[in-house]
């Protein structure tokens, strides 16, 4: 038995490891995603929060770019947070059912795209995942014995409230958890005290909102909550969206689910009743009319990635395998030339070129000018590529966003870039004196085209007027 084991978990090790080394290499070859862009360029505005988010992914790439901001430095941060979060399912599991639970936990998060994502591209969820698995460690800890390991529990909750919202559903889940299993741990004070310290860690947040008239409260509730399709058909986009971020694995982990209904285990009910708010909080705003998006269930793949590894079987073995299978690819395709791009290839390649190339159309048009777009990710993408230009969404950017104040670019002229597959949001005519569109420009990579963007010349900028922060 003994001499076994090392056999049968070194494969998983293996895997782990050259999932590490793959994302690293993808770090540096792959272009930022949108969102990486827009997050670096929170690093350049440092601020207690933000429009969207709390501010943890903006003082982790202001950390990790100090010394270069190359899209590898930008993403430094993920790679290590990714490292820890595997290394914390392996503890969380070791405690629960042992090492091959615990490894294969790790295993898990290697594979699932939603999972590896978070250790690669500069987004909030990496900093949430850490906090996520490390909360329900102590959590886990507290309920076997040592109490004052809500203290911990707190204290990660409230970095992870400080890195993205979502970290509030966990709080719910474990106090459903002690409600459920255990109420007499709500006689006992560690669990408030724990509460008391996340809420503390979280006031940055508070002060920020505050300070600016609420308008995180009110940018969720009235541009977060919009843009998809309400009712059922709501619920099956999110649910759709689950199977690129889930792949093959997505019957395992829905199966993972109900897995405590049938065999009475202390650990398994832990934790798909601590990720119960999380499951089912996502499909109200779905249901409501907001756009899903597949990560909001990603702390419950992390969860039940635990749950899997308790209660692994051949099944499950062969789903993982075909994601590995398409994770290894994906990965690879991003360093590796003479393979072809993965589908979503035509939503990160090209952004460089058409910065460079707005930038160039700018600077024709005069000392003072500047580049605009009518939506974040465009705006984004120039204002990292093209540094040293204002950059702003017109007609109006949001409240207390870090956009330049389109009424300071007022008479300057500009070059307005959009992606032509996007109709447009607005009529560039209205807010210039006088336009004139410059040649397209069609990206392709590795034989094939994948996207045109149309730029235009704005002489004389005339924005509208804006509400102020």
């Amino acid at each position: 038995m003994g001499v076994g084991r090392p056999a049968r978990v070194s494969p998983v090790l293996w895997l782990i490891a050259g999932a590490v080394v793959l994302r690293a290499a993808a770090a540096v070859c792959g272009p930022l995603i949108d969102d990486e862009a827009y997050y670096w360029l929170w690093a350049q505005h440092l601020s207690w929060s933000y429009l969207d988010h709390p501010p943890m992914v903006a003082w982790l790439i202001a950390l990790t770019t100090a010394v270069a901001d190359s899209a590898f430095f930008v993403r430094l941060s993920p790679l290590v947070l990714g490292v820890l979060t595997s290394y914390t399912l392996f503890l969380l599991g070791r405690e629960m059912s042992g090492a091959r639970a615990g490894l294969i936990a790790a295993a898990l998060f290697q594979i699932v795209p939603v999972l590896a994502g978070a250790g690669l591209l500069a987004t909030p969820d990496a900093p949430l995942l850490l906090s996520w698995a490390a909360a329900l460690r102590f959590a886990w800890q507290a309920g076997q014995g040592r109490p004052r390991r809500w203290l911990a529990s707190g204290v990660v909750i409230g970095l992870g409230l400080l890195s993205k919202l979502p970290m509030v559903l966990l709080p719910v889940g474990l106090l459903l958890d002690i409600v459920v299993r255990a109420p007499r741990a709500l006689r006992s004070w560690p669990p408030y005290a724990g509460a008391a310290l996340a809420a503390v860690l979280f006031t940055p947040v508070l002060y920020w909102n505050a300070h600016h008239g609420w308008v995180g409260a009110d940018y969720i509730l009235t541009r977060r909550l919009s843009g998809g399709a309400p009712g059922i058909t709501g619920i099956f986009k999110l649910f759709e969206e689950q199977m690129p971020f889930a792949l093959a694995l997505l019957p395992a982990f829905l199966w993972a689910l109900v897995v405590p209904l049938r065999r009475r285990s202390e650990a398994l009910s832990f934790l798909v009743l601590t990720a119960l708010p999380a499951l089912v909080f996502p499909f109200i705003p779905a249901y409501a009319g907001a756009w899903p998006h597949g990560n909001w269930l990603a702390p419950v793949y992390l969860s039940l990635s635990v749950v899997l590894g308790i209660v692994w079987n051949r099944v499950v073995a062969i789903l993982a395998a075909v994601n590995a299978a398409a994770m290894l690819y994906a990965l690879s395709a991003s360093a590796v030339p003479v393979l072809p791009l993965p589908p979503g290839a035509e939503e990160i390649y090209g952004w460089r070129e058409v910065a460079v190339r707005a930038a160039d159309e700018a600077r024709r048009l005069g000392a003072t000018s500047a580049l605009v777009a009518d939506r974040y990710q465009v705006a984004a993408q120039l204002g990292y590529y093209a540094r040293g230009l204002p950059v702003t969404m017109l007609p109006c950017p949001p409240s207390a966003s870090i956009w330049t104040p389109p009424e300071t670019l007022a008479g300057v002229n500009a070059v307005a870039v959009i992606d032509a597959r996007w109709a447009p949001a607005v009529r560039w005519e209205q807010l210039a004196a006088q336009i004139e569109e410059a040649p397209a420009m069609t990206i392709t990579a590795r034989g094939r085209p994948l996207r045109t963007f149309r730029l235009y010349r704005l002489h004389d900028l005339r924005p509208s007027r804006c509400r102020s922060p």
